[in-house]
């Protein structure tokens, strides 16, 4: 190994510590740092530069070793990965209900294979566990690494000739891949976030920045180009600021963010597919490389500053919406000039300090340990307070300490403190993945498990209604983007004498069916069920709400005119949308003027049923954990609490709904109150019949117990 490749960049151990704390804030605290999550792209940048720079030094020292390169990434990963999900996976056998246990050890699967955002993709749906669920959710980022890893020296070699390496085709597909981010991102957004196709492009722009490098020379920049990087770079800061400035007022920094960002793109992309085409032309490489990539103390002082500006404004006014895309140029750009500008620059001076190198050095046991302890934390203590989740970052801090002083640094360099011995070989290293994947495995198996709880407790774990037959799904219950039309069987023909009732909403209509069909079995009715997910029932569309909902809910006003229905109601997942940033004057604004559609369609009897309580993860969740902390084999009359947005928002549809004289069916005062909310409806049953099957949906017992509470409003 040469001197080089030895000597350490402490200002990018800094790096490495500003990009995991900023992960870290993000996860912990999420609103005191907004664009924390870019500092997992942070990390992209600086894998591809490091990995980028030892392969092409390798190259042009022709002593390339792809086995070799792969011995050293285990090394590096292996062990450490194998003792968090071992011990994720204890906590689990202890705090994990069986379904969740079950979802662990498929994640744990994946994550050995390094296929776990390949996972996360598929998995993503209206139904899919919520990601506070899921502690190994992190390590969707470290699947995007590895696959790079796969990719990137068979790229290299492809492009080398002798002893000089090429990153042509890492180039070209960098360039299709940061287009495909822009274009993709509005259609795909959970492929677009978890797979490589549209994160490629930013570990290979730190590949092209070591290429750069290598070639150049270091520090022997020309006056003239000196000036030249350096008005680049000013120009970068002082437009970056003013355009930020001038938004900031008008509330509109997400707008500019991203319009910046995507001028980057088209810069960045044109770019790149011009030097891709200079790159098998040895003479102008070198030239180019020479007059722009070499650095100057007055350039290297503009990158540095100019970088540090732009993780300032990625980390302040960056959303996680639609990313990646044109705006994650932000963050690359910033962390690329930061890397180029050297050791020696003013920003890069600051991250060279002892305590940001320190954590960067533990960096990679911090990713890994931080995410399963705040998931862990949460669920064993669910109202703790936001000083309180100090305790698991703190935990994590403590945990990659350990594990790089007893783990990494005895696998990878054979030193334990001052004591220097024979490294474990390397099979012993690769085999280390193997305890987790057997642990995985006896779960998924399950039969061979043996029972972990009591008996009461088993019976909780055990819970689950999967089954969304009851819900007449795909026949009455739609998927939002589905194509298909209702099935004749959700809309009877009106019969004389009959009274007709229509559920129009989304899911949280759908789940009231059971309970209708419940009630029409004694009583003479006729139901028509018009629900489709993420589409609640209003003539105009939320603004956060399905695209395809504008075109659903207009039919639905059009067919309530055709079939003149006795009852309408309306059922929505108020809460929800309350929650992911839907505006309350707004709804309550669609809200109302729908009631208004409707009378003016002659409907007589309009049913509104308010928000209901959301319960963290899931009912069953929830009520497994409590008993598990408590030691109690009995189930609590009530649980959680309902947050005062949630209260709020109930006592405003209540107030819309007397203003139009219209019925309203408060779920909240029914089910909740300030001590908890109702958990089971039938305590004679031999099974616990449980209100709720997920963390908003009711169970089919729930829904019979809800709709019995309000068949007079129903039938007044």
């Amino acid at each position: 190994m040469t001197g080089d490749m030895l000597k350490v960049r402490y200002d990018i151990e800094g790096l490495r510590a500003i990009a995991v704390l900023s992960v870290l804030i993000d996860h912990a605290f999420p609103k005191a740092l907004p664009g924390g999550f870019a500092g997992v792209d942070i990390f992209f940048v600086i894998s591809g530069y490091l990995i980028g720079r030892h392969l092409l030094q390798d190259i042009q020292a022709g002593r390339l070793s792809i086995l070799g390169f792969y011995a050293k990434r285990a090394r590096r990963i292996f062990p450490a990965l194998a003792l968090v999900l071992i011990c994720t996976w204890c906590a689990g056998w202890a705090f994990f209900t069986d379904h969740e246990l079950a979802d662990l050890a498929r994640q744990m699967l994946a994550s050995v294979f390094f296929s776990n955002n390949f996972m996360l993709w598929s998995e993503s749906g209206y139904f899919d566990t919520t990601a506070l669920d899921k502690p190994l959710l992190h390590l969707w980022s470290l699947g995007i690494e590895e696959q790079f890893y796969l990719l990137v020296p068979a790229m290299l070699w492809l492009g080398t000739t002798g002893r000089s390496g090429s990153i042509r085709w890492v180039a070209r597909l960098g360039a299709l891949s940061l287009l495909s981010t822009i274009i993709l991102s509005d259609f795909d957004f959970v492929g677009s976030f978890y797979l490589l196709h549209t994160r490629f492009w930013e570990l290979a722009a730190g590949v092209l920045l070591a290429q750069a490098e290598l070639r150049a020379g270091i520090h022997s920049v020309t006056k003239r180009n000196a000036r030249e990087i350096l008005v680049f770079c000013a120009a970068t800061v002082f437009l970056s600021v003013v355009a930020l400035g001038a938004a900031h007022p008008l509330g509109d920094w997400k707008t500019v963010v991203s319009d910046g960002g995507l001028a980057l793109t088209i810069i960045l992309a044109a770019g790149t597919a011009w030097l891709t085409d200079h790159c098998s032309r040895g003479h102008e490489w070198h030239s180019l490389i020479s007059r722009s990539a070499q650095q100057g103390n007055a350039a290297a002082s503009a990158a540095s500053i100019a970088g540090a500006v732009l993780l300032g404004i990625s980390a302040a006014a960056l959303t996680p919406a639609n990313w990646p895309g044109a705006q994650t140029t932000l963050p690359v750009l910033g962390t690329a000039l930061l890397i180029a500008a050297g050791p020696s620059a003013p920003s890069n001076r600051f991250l060279a300090l002892k305590p940001l190198a320190f954590v960067g050095g533990i960096s990679y046991p911090l990713y890994l340990w931080h995410w399963p302890s705040i998931v862990i934390f949460n669920f064993l203590k669910p109202d703790a307070g936001a000083a309180e989740l100090m305790i698991p970052l703190a935990v994590s801090f403590a945990l990659a300490w350990l594990t790089k002083i007893l783990v990494e640094d005895p696998v990878r360099f054979g030193r334990f403190g001052n004591l220097a011995f024979r490294r474990p070989p390397l099979w012993f290293v690769a085999s280390t993945l193997a305890i987790p994947a057997i642990l995985g495995l006896l779960v998924i198996a399950g039969h061979d498990v043996p029972s972990r709880f009591p008996p009461n407790l088993q019976a909780v774990a055990h819970w689950s209604e999967d089954d969304l037959d009851a819900w007449r799904k795909t026949r009455c219950y739609l998927d939002a983007n589905a194509t298909v039309e209702f099935s004749s069987e959700c809309t009877p023909t009106k019969r004389p004498g009959v009274p007709l009732v229509v559920l129009w909403g989304d899911s949280h209509a759908a789940d009231l069916y059971s309970g209708m069909a419940a009630i029409q079995s004694t009583t003479t009715m006729d139901i028509a069920q018009w629900t489709v997910a993420g589409c609640p029932p209003t003539a105009k569309p939320l603004s956060v709400g399905n695209s395809n909902c504008a075109i659903r809910n207009p039919w639905s006003l059009a067919e309530l005119a055709k079939l003149k229905p006795d009852t309408v109601v309306l059922a929505g997942a108020w809460e929800r949308y309350l929650e992911v940033g839907q505006a309350q004057e707004e709804l309550l604004g669609r809200l109302s003027d729908t009631v208004r559609r409707l009378r003016a369609l002659g409907i007589r009897q309009i049913v509104i049923f308010g928000p209901r309580p959301l319960w963290r993860t899931s009912l069953p969740a929830d009520l497994f954990r409590y008993m598990v902390r408590t030691r109690s084999n009995n189930i609590p009359e009530r649980l959680g609490k309902v947050s005062d947005a949630i209260w709020n928002l109930d006592a405003a549809m209540a107030a819309l709904a007397a203003a139009e004289n219209v019925q309203y069916v408060s779920v909240l005062n029914f089910l909740c109150d300030k001590t908890g909310c109702l958990t089971v409806g039938d305590r004679s049953s031999s099974r616990p019949d449980l209100l709720y099957r997920d963390r908003d949906h009711l169970s089919i017992g729930g829904s019979k117990f809800l709709m019995a509470h309000a068949k007079p409003q129903l039938f007044e």
